[in-house]
């Protein structure tokens, strides 16, 4: 083809593509729809369009006044630039795929045509340009939108359009007002919208931006990309949401929230006027479904988002750092046990936000990948770490301790590392977001139970306002009441849709997976390691750990292990299922680890979690059964070796948490304890560890055992106390017409005082017999630390104490109706104490057990221990070979009674020197105190395994500080002697 052809067939080819020519003529191309007449005086209407007059011809076309059209490129010249360039783009890929010359001439006029339409592209848009071509009405008041329209139409916009048009808006200097313009209008497009909303397009428009680096730095330079950033501390959360490019983008949620959760209102679908109630769970779950992908495409859509700005590196990726740090700021109050949501996010904006930052981090979540290498513990003693942790409290330093523990000038650096950065970020995320909202749930149940009461309550008054003349403000009120019961209990199934999604259940063990490998190995390496060395579990001994916490450990927050408690409890509680498949080893070696350890983890609270979450995951008749969770007790090797020294630690350690309240609050955990060993004795490898436990370390197990006892004798005795309590008022509300006689005041206070009784009654009980049994199954292998001579005249004491209830002339006052609503069980109480009599009898080789029975004035009856014997045969509680041998401990007591008797008359009155100070009781082994005073050793002993102080100076006192009054034991041997001499001459 000769040149003039060729430029013929260019000529038609940039007239097909620009829709436009230089006048009528025959052979004008097809589809060209303005003919550019005052062009065509200019340089004639038989010129052919190319290079030279391209620029021309577009600048011709754009200042051609536009027309009201359906063809949106008729009404707006930026329209026809977008679609020009469309047009040039597949003509360009036709010529690219030929080859040939003609075909390469023509690509290169069409690589013309699109610079050309994404730099005037560029100046239709700019602010600063506006007047320079006609625009329609539309097109003035839509301004910078009209990209964002392009982007979101049927075709969308070509591609590598937005790459030239940033290139061509930087090089005009045109950008960052273009780029505001833009993102203001994104900002608020997702407004008030619910995850029910068409927010896609407003997500894809978003990303297309933000995958074009230029737009990128604009973006991340966009003054509302953090608001207030050079006064962080003048903004809040809320304000934040509402005011930050991605605020309303990160808020759609299934979550309740003060304002509402948007349009369409997905909460009044699904979770209002108790239609949850009225559901199948099929019906619930499918909702839940539906909601989850929702709110799934939303976080996609964000995660993907920030994750093509992360990938341009350099100030963009600081950027995202920047504003994620300083979202967490601005959110601090939602660390707090009540947040004021007026001043901080949403919990969909914090929840949608944790949800990213976890999956921002998935790539290095497996532990087996060896990237964690890269997260330094040291990172948040240096002073660039991002997170703020002023207020924070330590996983083991004080305050004063982690501050000064900060990393020296020449220990510190100014980068960490996006990894180190986003694994922190990522805890901070899920502590403000997804583990708060686990807290809320859990603070909304109690609101509920709290609801709950107060209308049963109130309704339960109805006779007594329904005769006051304002009777319908109550009965108002009462709708009021349950209005807000009801939305309470939607909250609820709100919090459990978003809180139970399966992806990101996986997501998150992923996480706290790696925490827990991640501090054991922080611990493992003393703090000090590099990078590049892989690590696991396995490696670590107990035995090796050190005795000192590592400061790079101690400094870290006690959020992150909280969380990590926090969310497993919550998904073993809610969802124990979804463990099935999840790798829980590290895990449970962790708790293990830590459970029975005050070094590591000071906080006697958080250690109890380990136990609850553990005590879930145990196997139990009529649930959940999991070979994978019963290999972690029976098959995990520091499990089988470990376990039961850190539960029996933690049992003595909460006798002192340091609050008002610790004497009640121990009794939860170590209920929690005893069900988790009850299972454990069962085990042989966990039994082995038991005994071996009270053989090798009998002072610890004496302490242990001495807490049990007391908490069983606390337990019992309350309970004991209640048991009439209960029978009488039964017995006062069975005569129905004596009680409707009474006053109507009296009968609601003795009914609510009932109710608080019965209560009590049910905890008691439920408390004390996993004690009691504890002490019965114990007692068969490990029976001497009970004949300790600090021990042996307590236990006696005890089950004198109640079997005097349970076998005595008072028992049938323990008498109530449907004893099983509380754990009440006489029989088997009284079976479990006679076996704790006869093991330890057993075991009495030097017949001290016999003895203390029998000196036990205050509770030996030897009648009762008759009784006992009887009612255990003849209800058949236990065989003829138990009850022989408690009845011949019963003889043996009854002998050595005798004996005591003798002996104490022999003695008569005892000098008030011999006497000790505790318990007067004679002393047999005196022993000095430091302040001077001389006790019994078995007394002093036994108060020093509850309290470790002198009783008379309340100075600190040790076992080992105390010292034998020989000289005392000699006068009192000598005194015995000459009072027995004289008493056989008598």
């Amino acid at each position: 083809m000769d040149d003039a052809s060729s430029a013929v067939m260019t000529s038609r080819v940039i007239e097909r593509v620009a829709r436009c020519a230089l006048g009528p003529r025959e052979d004008v191309a097809e589809g060209c729809v303005v003919v550019l007449d005052a062009l065509a005086r200019e340089i004639g209407t038989a010129a052919t369009l190319n290079g030279e007059n391209l620029e021309r011809v577009i600048f011709a076309r754009l200042t051609r006044e536009p027309r009201a059209s359906s063809d949106a490129e008729e009404e707006d010249g930026y329209a026809w630039t977008v679609e020009t360039y469309r047009r040039a783009l597949d003509e360009w890929r036709r010529c690219e795929n030929k080859g040939d010359g003609e075909s390469a001439a023509i690509a290169a006029e069409m690589e013309n045509v699109m610079d050309y339409c994404a730099s005037y592209g560029g100046m239709l848009l700019n602010p600063a340009l506006v007047g320079t071509f006609p625009r329609s009405e539309r097109a003035l008041s839509r301004g910078c939108g009209v990209l964002l329209d392009a982007m979101r139409s049927m075709n969308g916009i070509p591609n590598g359009y937005l790459e030239r048009l940033a290139v061509k808006l930087e090089e005009n200097e045109g950008l960052e007002d273009v780029a505001e313009k833009l993102f203001d209008e994104l900002r608020v497009s997702t407004r008030w919208m619910s995850p029910l909303a068409e927010f896609d397009g407003h997500l894809k428009t978003m990303y297309q931006l933000c995958a074009v680096k230029p737009f990128a730095r604009a973006l991340v330079k966009h003054k509302r990309w953090v608001p207030m950033k050079a006064h962080l501390s003048a903004i809040n959360g809320r304000q934040f949401e509402t005011e930050s490019v991605l605020g309303w983008f990160l808020r759609p949620s299934v979550l309740p929230d003060i304002f509402g959760c948007g349009e369409p209102d997905c909460v009044e679908a699904y979770f209002g006027d108790q239609s949850s109630k009225k559901r199948t769970k099929r019906e619930v779950e499918a909702s839940y479904t539906m909601l989850r992908g929702c709110v799934g495409r939303l976080v996609e859509g964000l995660y993907q988002i920030l994750f093509v700005l992360l990938k341009h590196g350099g100030e963009v990726r600081t950027g995202v750092l920047e504003f994620l740090d300083a979202f967490l700021k601005v959110n601090a109050g939602r660390g707090k046990m009540r947040i004021q949501p007026q001043v901080v996010t949403s919990h969909g904006g914090a929840y949608n936000l944790s949800v990213v930052a976890l999956r921002l981090a998935l790539p290095f979540l497996d532990p087996q990948s060896g990237k964690y290498d890269k997260i330094a513990p040291e990172y948040v003693r240096s002073r660039a770490c991002r997170i703020s942790l002023n207020d924070e409290t330590r996983v083991a330093l004080t305050a004063e301790e982690a501050a000064a523990a900060k990393l020296s000038t020449s220990e510190d650096k100014d980068d960490w590392g996006f990894i180190c950065e986003c694994f922190y970020i990522t805890g901070r995320a899920l502590h403000l977001g997804y583990v708060k909202c686990i807290n809320e749930l859990s603070q909304t149940g109690r609101e509920i139970q709290d609801m709950q009461d107060a209308v049963r309550d109130f309704e339960g008054r109805r006779e007594q306002w329904m005769q006051l003349p304002d009777r319908a403000r109550y009965e108002r009120r009462l709708e009021e009441m349950k209005s807000e019961l009801d939305q309470a209990t939607a909250h609820t199934f709100q919090f459990d849709c978003a809180l139970r999604d399966p992806r990101l259940i996986s997501e998150a063990m992923q996480y706290y997976r790696l925490v827990a490998v991640w501090l054991m190995r922080i611990i493992a390496t003393n703090g000090q390691y590099e990078e590049g060395h892989g690590f696991m579990f396995t490696q670590i001994a107990m035995d090796k750990i050190p005795e000192a916490c590592p400061v790079a450990f101690g400094c870290l927050p006690e959020y992150i292990v909280e969380d990590m408690v926090e969310f497993i409890l919550y998904i073993s509680r809610f969802s124990l299922d979804s463990l099935e498949h999840e790798p829980l080893d590290e895990i449970m070696n962790f708790f293990i680890t830590f459970m029975g350890n005050t070094t590591f983890v000071k906080n006697p609270y958080l250690r109890c979690k380990f136990v609850e979450v553990l005590r879930h995951w145990i196997p139990f008749e009529g649930g959940y059964q999991s070979q994978k969770l019963l290999s972690l007790f029976e098959v995990n090797p520091v499990s089988l070796v470990n376990m039961i020294p850190s539960l029996l630690h933690l049992y003595v350690d909460i006798e002192f948490t340091g609050t008002d309240n610790q004497f009640y609050e121990k009794f939860n955990v170590r209920y929690q304890i005893g069900e988790l060993c009850e299972y454990l004795w069962s085990v042989p490898a966990h039994k082995s560890a038991w005994i071996k436990l009270a053989r090798d370390d009998p002072e610890f197990y004496t302490r242990f055992l001495n807490m049990l006892i007391n908490d069983a004798i606390y337990l019992l005795d309350e309970a004991m106390k209640k048991l009439p309590e209960v029978r009488q008022i039964e017995t006062d509300m069975q005569d129905q017409a004596s009680w409707a006689a009474r006053p109507q005041q009296e009968r609601q206070e003795r009914e609510s005082a009932f109710r608080q009784t019965r209560r009590h009654l049910r905890s008691n009980l439920t408390l004390a017999m996993v004690h009691v049994r504890m002490m019965g199954y114990t007692s068969r292998e490990i029976a001497h630390p009970f004949l300790r001579p600090e021990m042996v005249e307590r236990v006696a004491a005890m089950l004198n104490y109640f079997l005097l209830f349970l076998a005595g002339p008072e028992r049938r006052q323990l008498k109530i109706k449907n004893p099983e609503k509380y754990g009440w069980d006489p029989k088997e109480l009284l079976a479990i104490i006679s076996d704790v009599y006869v093991q330890i009898y057993a075991a009495d080789k030097d017949k001290v057990f016999i003895a203390a029975i029998a000196a036990d004035g205050r509770s030996y009856r030897d009648d009762v221990m008759v009784e006992a014997a009887n009612v255990v045969r003849g209800l058949g509680l236990r065989d003829g070979a138990h009850v022989d041998a408690f009845e011949a401990l019963a003889k043996d007591v009854r002998d050595r009674a005798s004996e005591e008797a003798e002996e104490e008359a022999d003695l008569g009155e005892i000098p008030d020197d011999f006497l000790d100070p505790i318990l007067s009781t004679l002393m047999r082994d005196p022993v000095k105190l430091p302040s001077g005073h001389s006790c019994d050793r078995s007394i002093i002993t036994r108060h020093l395994l509850s309290d470790e102080t002198d009783p008379f100076s309340r100075q600190p006192l040790t076992a080992d500080q105390l010292v034998p009054d020989d000289e005392l034991r000699e006068r009192i041997s000598a005194w015995i002697t000459e009072r027995k001499a004289e008493a056989r001459k008598r």
